[in-house]
């Protein structure tokens, strides 16, 4: 939370450790008494999501592109990333379509974010050039784990925290390259020349897409609450939190035409800002599946857990998978927000933020942190480190 002190007339704010929906004292009696609160989100989630997906299953576990009488909600950033250029009113148009878009799916494609289409086509090209290579040349640019670095085919598994009754969806069908935010970090292994360079500068590109992003959510968590945030505060939560590109491929692999290539799921952090420009991505929408239109030049971007419990369940996690008829060879480059490796070495247990609450309003969740909350799922994907970022 943070409190307003008056300084000469002018409002500066200092970070204080309390929460907006409840002061921190008293706050595990309130997780015991509280009937609506979700003590544990790692098992909340998974089933609220098994929940949502049997619904929409229901109707139909294909997914089909939206009527004619709709489009896909595509908002333009731009007066965000041009603040002394746009008006107000331009500035709150943006926030009002967020707000609509994160309040009731989760999702939703951008335009006026300021990358070239240039880049795009050289991170394409290097990606390519990268996974056509041979498995044994590949293994190379492998760190051991399955956070930075090169991870082969069918060697992550959604299935282990999302369940599947197919034996042919135990195993994720992609493979991956992942660099954390900065691109020079100790941490990152360096791949290929071209292809190193390239996801770099897309890194370095997203840097002010990403903040852009935030003040556009803080101002739309604003709003909704009737609370005044700083301007930047989702960003300044976890300003020490980097961020951490994943490249993925979803290659051809016989025998599993018919398999869901990634099972449903939500992200687990703050907000993903994902760039392809390829057919594979479903998500449900209105209570059933919906493929989701991507066009060159457009990114996409959902909520993730975090950004749910930090609303207090304002902000919806997006519910969403690649489906069993995604592109041949799909590429496509997940950012995930705050989910790389930090920047400080200190893990303070006290880090992150409760629920921002009205007045009035009961906090549903726990305090928590992006790091704290994807803790709790590690064991899944690392074999039962305590920390992500454990030798």
């Amino acid at each position: 939370a943070l409190f307003a002190i008056v300084v000469d007339g002018s409002a500066e704010y200092v970070p204080q450790p309390i929460s907006l929906c409840s002061s921190q004292e008293g706050m595990e009696a309130y997780l015991e008494e509280s009937a609506t609160m979700i003590s544990e989100p790692h098992k909340y989630f998974p089933r609220q999501i098994k929940n949502i997906v049997d619904a929409a299953d229901a109707i139909s576990p294909d997914a089909i592109g939206l009527p004619d009488d709709q489009s896909y909600p595509v908002i333009d950033i731009s007066p965000w990333l041009n603040p002394s250029m746009p008006s107000d009113k331009e500035r709150e148009n943006v926030v009002n379509q967020v707000l609509e878009e994160a309040t009731t799916v989760g999702s939703f494609n951008i335009i006026g974010h300021g990358i070239d289409d240039a880049l795009f086509d050289r991170l394409y090209t290097a990606a390519r050039g990268f996974f056509s290579m041979s498995l044994k040349r590949k293994i190379r640019f492998s760190s051991g784990d399955n956070l930075i670095g090169y991870v082969a085919n069918r060697n992550e598994s959604v299935a282990a925290i999302h369940k599947s009754g197919s034996r042919k969806e135990q195993k994720d069908l992609r493979e991956t390259f992942s660099m954390s935010s900065p691109p020079n970090n100790d941490g990152n292994v360096r791949g290929p020349h071209e292809f190193h360079n390239a996801m770099a500068e897309y890194i370095e590109q997203l840097q002010s897409v990403e903040k852009a992003i935030k003040q556009i959510f803080t101002a739309a968590l604003s709003a909704a609450k009737g609370i005044d945030l700083p301007a930047t505060y989702l960003k300044d939560v976890e300003e020490d939190a980097t961020g951490l590109l994943r490249a993925s491929r979803y290659p051809s692999t016989p025998g599993f035409e018919d398999a869901t290539k990634l099972l449903p799921h939500s992200d687990f952090g703050t907000i993903t800002i994902l760039a392809s420009s390829e057919e594979g991505l479903e998500e449900i929408r209105d209570g059933r599946w919906y493929k989701v239109p991507m066009r060159k030049g457009e990114l996409h971007v959902s909520v993730g857990e975090v950004y749910t419990m930090w609303s207090n369940g304002l902000f919806k996690n997006n519910i969403h998978r690649v489906g069993k008829e995604a592109k041949k060879d799909r590429i496509s480059f997940p950012y995930f927000t705050s989910q790389g490796k930090r920047s400080s070495n200190v893990i303070d247990t006290d880090v992150g933020i409760s629920p921002i609450c009205s007045n009035g309003e009961e906090a549903r969740f726990p305090r928590t942190s992006t790091v704290d909350h994807l803790r709790k799922y590690m064991g899944a994907f690392t074999g039962g480190k305590d920390d992500l970022w454990d030798d």
